[in-house]
């Protein structure tokens, strides 16, 4: 299980190579305001997971697709992982690191059944599902995802649903998103908070 801070400047990128509790760097660089050399990302001390998260995915990258893979094509090579929304292109699937494929929902919880087809057509190596909190009933369907499928991240989004991220991690999800500072998205929790949480329930 690895720590993981998701970070949107190059400040915050420094600070997070500088935590002990963190173990790899997500570099949100859709939310830059400008992007970092390709040796900036290379010396960061910490295994490095890129994202250029797409608006209609939640992030704010406005490119079309030609233009984003010709990013993640610059900077895979200095990274660990590289995350990708379900239903990118197949080149996508094929740059030099180990790929996250991702589900994010910002308004609801879908199915058990919606969710597994998702898994089970995956292309990735990792499948991360974020999807919106709205009763106990979603946390029992990430439940039954994470009890019923190896290497996958699944947590419910929402301040009241944070402690699903703890929840997934007990449950034998690889990675739980952290911030340094600023969330980037509702019910993120501190590095240092997760860090101790973990490290209490002894799984850390």
């Amino acid at each position: 299980m690895k720590i993981v801070a998701s970070v949107s400047s190059l400040s915050e990128a420094e600070q997070a190579s500088s935590l002990p509790s963190v173990d790899v760097i997500e570099l949100r660089l859709d939310l830059f305001d400008t992007f970092p050399s390709v040796e900036f990302v290379k010396e960061l001390t910490k295994a490095k997971i890129l994202t250029i998260r797409k608006v209609e995915d939640g992030g704010q990258f406005i490119g079309n697709d030609e233009e984003r893979l010709e990013i993640y094509g610059r900077y895979a090579e200095a990274c660990q992982y590289a995350d990708v929304e379900t239903g990118s292109y197949d080149a996508f699937f094929d740059l030099p690191c180990t790929i996250i494929e991702s589900y994010h929902n910002f308004s609801e919880t879908p199915s058990y059944n919606f969710l597994a087809d998702l898994i089970d057509s995956s292309q990735g190596d990792i499948f991360k599902i974020a999807v919106m909190g709205r009763s106990k009933k979603d946390v029992v369907t990430i439940c039954r995802i994470l009890s019923e499928y190896e290497s996958v991240v699944a947590f419910l989004m929402g301040r009241e649903f944070s402690y699903t991220r703890i929840l997934a991690v007990l449950m034998g999800a690889p990675f739980i998103y952290c911030h340094t500072g600023s969330a980037v998205v509702s019910g993120q929790i501190h590095v240092k908070t997760a860090d101790k949480i973990l490290r209490l329930l002894g799984v850390r």
